[in-house]
């Protein structure tokens, strides 16, 4: 009894799959290709990430030292022409600094301060500039230096089209290659939202007291990418 009943099952499967494959076998013959296009744009404001880091035996020895320089940099950066909306700060904080006595015994050595900002530049080619001036001022560090495009919204609409033209053209090849003709268009998806890529250029180490060259920083350029995926029909 259970071997007959294991070979209905077995049966029913066979005739379920064979449905399926005639099913699908009836559906419209499609081509589903994918398309990507690369759009390049200049960038057109940087943001830097500096400060001042300062240590000292007290905690407010090391916080007023970089208190002094933080003000003075903020000054400098603000004749030069930064607006207050473009400054911001990013990170602060004090932490004790340990080291070990003859004995081995753990103790407190110090205090490190510090204090980081973020400036938005909105003239790339002068940023080494800033970051000189901040330097002069008092900054002692230098995180990064990133490069962006303030308004990307064109060169994602030219990189959508780009995406589409190539999707057409990978499906123009492979049908031809298979022998067949392409029909209508079936569907199109917009895989992801648009991707951004900073070609980011390496900058210069920030200039020595006893050298006259100025921090080098070369702009980098903004890659703006769309994928889209698209089936077309295939005509009988």
């Amino acid at each position: 009894m259970k071997k007959a009943l294991a070979i209905l099952m077995a049966l029913a499967m066979m005739l379920a799959g064979c449905a399926l494959a005639e099913a699908a076998g009836d559906g419209q013959r499609t081509l589903k290709v994918q398309g990507t296009g690369v759009v390049t744009v200049d960038a057109d404001r940087a943001t830097v990430s500096l400060g001042v880091r300062e240590m000292a035996p007290e905690v407010k020895r090391a916080q007023g030292l970089v208190n002094e320089k933080m003000d003075a940099m903020i000054a400098a950066l603000r004749e030069a022409g930064i607006e207050d909306g473009a400054i911001s700060s990013s990170g602060i904080g004090v932490y004790a600094n340990y080291n070990y006595d003859e004995n081995g015994d753990e103790y407190i050595s110090g205090y490190t301060a510090y204090n980081t900002l973020n400036i938005v530049v909105s003239d790339p080619d002068n940023v080494g500039t800033y970051i000189d001036i901040a330097f002069d001022a008092g900054a002692n560090s230098l995180d990064y230096v990133d490069f962006s495009a303030a308004n990307t919204a064109e060169a994602g609409t030219q990189a959508l089209q780009l995406a589409v033209e190539s999707a057409g053209k990978k499906a123009a090849v492979l049908a031809d290659a298979a022998g067949v003709k392409l029909g209508a268009i079936v569907e199109i998806v917009d895989n992801a939202d648009l991707t951004y890529y900073d070609e980011r250029n390496a900058y210069a180490v920030t200039k020595d007291a006893g050298m006259g060259a100025g921090t080098q920083v070369l702009p980098s350029r903004q890659q703006v990418t769309a994928t889209v995926t698209i089936t077309y029909a295939i005509e009988d």
